[in-house]
């Protein structure tokens, strides 16, 4: 019964991004662990752009939207983007921990936005009786 209730776009879209904001911290602590580690790449996960992506295919369509969230995965992807030092790292702490703090403060916003969803289904459903 209750997944039925979490089942709508909304519920599933915020469901994924903690997934993929659970997925980018791993790989953000990953890059912190190997900084030190020649010849490392850093690595990071891309999960806004497949949201949204899944969200568009959906052409408004709330059942299918669903759909197309519920199969979503996330991948941890290699990223060239920062300058690499000579021993071929291209990890910048500077850059990681703001990431870091990025990817938290979207982790904190969904987690916050999925409970009050399930808090006004609670009030509706007990009709605003505790």
């Amino acid at each position: 019964m209750i997944d039925r209730l979490l089942s709508d776009p909304a519920s599933a879209a915020l469901t994924k991004s903690l997934q993929g904001a659970s997925r980018r911290q791993e790989a953000l602590a990953n890059n912190i662990a190997n900084i030190e580690t020649p010849g490392y790449q850093r690595q990071d996960v891309h999960f806004e752009e497949a949201l949204q992506s899944a969200l568009e295919s959906s052409s408004g369509d709330p059942e299918e939207a669903a759909r197309a969230l519920e199969g979503l995965e996330f991948a941890v992807t290699p990223d060239s983007s920062d300058p690499t030092s000579p021993d071929g790292n291209n990890v910048n702490i500077d850059h990681e921990m703001s990431e870091l703090a990025k990817n938290s403060l979207r982790f904190d916003s969904s987690a916050t936005t999925l409970a009050l969803k399930i808090r006004m289904l609670r009030t509706a459903i007990t009709e605003g009786r505790r």
